[in-house]
């Protein structure tokens, strides 16, 4: 009993921990208690829901109900009144958890009844014709959650100050245990980045999913609308196709449904046959069987008729014996009807006899007639077979022959659409041989004509040429003689310009002899001028760094003009040279003019040198030795 009763009270602990833990996940709206603060929050909550309602009730059955609010009042704490037992308590509680959660299960089914209600009024409210597919689905996630913050920080201070060594001032902990919390909340943080991790890509899976929604929606409405905006022509045009092509299936569906009947009946029947074929050797065998049986039974029969009659024999020796006693001890009765009954005994005796044998006889030939009978519907059933074997392939027969025909049939249209189309081959050909004889013979005359043309043409040809012969042999005779005449002119010109052209050369090579000794001499020339004018550079040098221009003047005045003349006469002489014997010459132009007469102004001394130097340079200029062109021989 007290077993019992220990159990039972276990059970109920169990019941009402497990209980208080669904109810505290539902009223917390949460996955676990693992948290402090969640652990307060669930105490608080039970304790005003569950606890003090329960304890309430226990007091006032009891009649302590003022007692047990004077104790809270005073105690501020929640504790049962004197007197109740523990399982009173726990079967209580369990008893109001039980029916916050009925309670807690009917809200819940108001509110899908109500969003039900209110999905089907906004469904009727609609004014398209289309299935109310939104009373299907299930409802949303709300985008506006909450990310449910975890105490790690407050469990990492707990769980550190579990084992530590207070020293007064400084708080030591132990390296493990140091190690342990930080793995601890390692994996804490780790846990949180999960659930996070999870609820935002749940959060945006649903969001993801809401906006398909809302998409396959506006495509099925879009669609909607472009089928109503659709013209009634075309939707009349694809109605009647496809009625069309609903009733050509129905008839090919009614068409293949009888062939499956019919198909099926003659299997019916097929398997019918070979059913009584298989079986009738059985049923001949069986027949065999109940003749022998039958005649046993006849057989049977007349031993027991013989037996009869054996029987009867005893009957009449004992009405002999019986005739023996009477005859001895005497009797009333008279022999004669004794006598009458034996004879008509011994009569009914001789017609039962018969009638045995003629029952046996009868028997027999019985048998003999149904085994006769049995034996004609073996052969009449075996002739009947063979006969609707020979129907059915005479059948078959008739069919191959009736397909053969129409495939002969078929074959012999298509021989002659084939022979005819041949035919029409045929005679185009040989019209358009005809024509291609007929041009035949129109070219050959043609080319006929144009032979007997071409040897009238050649005849002539042959005089013409003939008569050309002897004016070209003339004429070749006269270009000949020409010929000789131009070849003897060619030679002489081309000797005449032989000597011409060695006479050009030999004078071409004086010449160049010539040039060379002018370009020496005028090499020479310009030596000499660059060295006069590198004289005058250093003679004006001189006049400027002179303060007195009296007797330098005149010295420098007298040696220029001496220089200039000097320069003008040798100029003079190279410039004048014979180039093609005494009577070629080439006259130089004179570079240098007449003698400037000096004006008596100190200032103007030097210009007639100036101009002389500008002179000597442009002729330098012009007859550059560096920029005649010279070829030695």
């Amino acid at each position: 009993m007290s077993l019992a009763l220990l159990r039972s009270f276990l059970v109920l602990w169990k019941q009402l921990e497990v209980l208080k833990e669904h109810w505290g996940r539902l009223k917390l709206r949460s996955q676990d208690i693992n948290s402090l603060s969640f652990h307060k929050q669930f105490l608080e909550l039970y304790r005003t829901d569950i606890l003090y309602p329960s304890m309430k009730a226990i007091a006032r059955r009891m009649g302590k109900e003022d007692e047990f609010e004077e104790l809270i009042i005073s105690s501020q704490s929640i504790l049962p009144p004197k007197g109740s037992s523990e399982i009173e308590i726990k079967t209580q509680q369990l008893q109001k958890l039980l029916e916050n959660l009925e309670i807690h299960m009917i809200q819940e089914v108001l509110r899908k009844v109500n969003r039900e209600r209110a999905l089907v009024v906004s469904e009727k409210s609609k004014e398209r014709h289309t299935l109310p597919t939104d009373l299907w689905k299930h409802q949303v996630m709300k985008e506006n959650f909450s990310v449910i913050r975890p105490q790690i920080v407050e469990k990492f201070i707990q769980r550190l100050l579990e084992n530590y060594q207070d020293g007064g001032v400084e708080i030591t902990f132990s390296k493990d245990h140091l190690e342990a919390c930080l793995l601890s909340l390692g994996c804490d943080v780790m846990a949180r980045e999960r659930s996070n991790f999870e609820s935002y890509s749940m959060c945006y899976e649903h969001l993801l999913e809401h906006a398909r929604q809302k998409l396959r929606q506006k495509e099925q409405e879009l669609g909607i609308m472009r089928r109503g905006q659709s013209p009634p022509e075309s939707s009349a045009g694809q109605v009647a196709e496809l009625s069309h092509n609903m009733i050509m299936e129905i008839t090919a569906l009614r068409a293949q449904l009888t062939d499956l009947e019919e198909e099926t009946l003659n299997l019916k029947k097929q398997i019918r046959k070979e059913v009584q074929e298989e079986y009738e050797a059985l049923v001949q065998a069986l027949f065999v069987t109940c003749l022998h049986i039958k005649e046993k039974l006849d057989e049977n029969q007349l031993n027991l008729i013989q037996k009869v009659c054996e029987l009867i024999e005893v009957r009449t020796e004992g009405i002999d014996n019986m005739k023996d006693l009477k005859k001895k001890w005497g009797s009333a009765r008279p022999e004669e009807e004794m006598k009458e009954n034996a004879a008509e005994q011994e009569q009914l005796r001789v017609l039962e006899q018969d009638n045995s044998s003629l029952a046996a006889l009868v028997c027999k030939v019985r048998s003999l007639g149904h085994w006769r009978l049995a034996v004609q519907q073996a052969r009449f059933r075996g002739q009947l077979r063979r006969a609707e074997e020979e129907a059915m392939q005479s059948k078959k027969e008739c069919l191959s022959i009736k397909l053969m025909a129409e495939h002969e049939v078929t074959l012999f249209r298509q021989q002659l659409l084939a022979l005819r189309q041949a035919l029409a081959r045929a005679q185009a050909d040989n019209a358009r041989v005809c024509r291609q004889q007929e041009n035949q013979a129109q070219l050959l005359k043609e080319l006929e004509h144009r032979a007997t043309q071409e040897a009238r043409h050649r005849q002539q040809l042959d005089l013409m040429k003939s008569s050309s012969m002897e004016k070209l042999l003339e004429d070749v005779e006269q270009k000949e003689q020409h010929l000789q005449l131009l070849t003897e002119e060619a030679e002489r010109a081309s000797k005449l310009d032989q000597l011409q052209q060695k006479k050009i050369q030999r004078e071409l090579r004086q010449m160049r002899s010539r040039l060379a000794q002018e370009r020496s001499v005028k090499v020479d020339a310009f030596q000499r001028v660059k060295e006069l004018q590198s004289q005058l550079n250093d003679a004006e040098r001189l006049l400027d760094q002179v303060n007195s221009p009296g007797g330098l003047i005149s010295q420098t005045h007298y040696s220029l003009h001496s220089a200039s003349t000097s320069s003008r006469y040798s100029q003079q002489h190279l410039l004048k040279t014979d180039l093609m014997g005494n009577k070629i010459r080439i006259q130089r132009p004179k570079t240098v003019p007449a003698p400037i007469k000096h004006k008596k102004r100190n200032d103007h001394v030097f210009l007639p040198n100036v101009a002389e130097n500008v002179q000597l340079s442009a002729f330098q200029v012009k007859t550059d030795p560096s920029r005649i062109p010279f070829r030695p021989d």
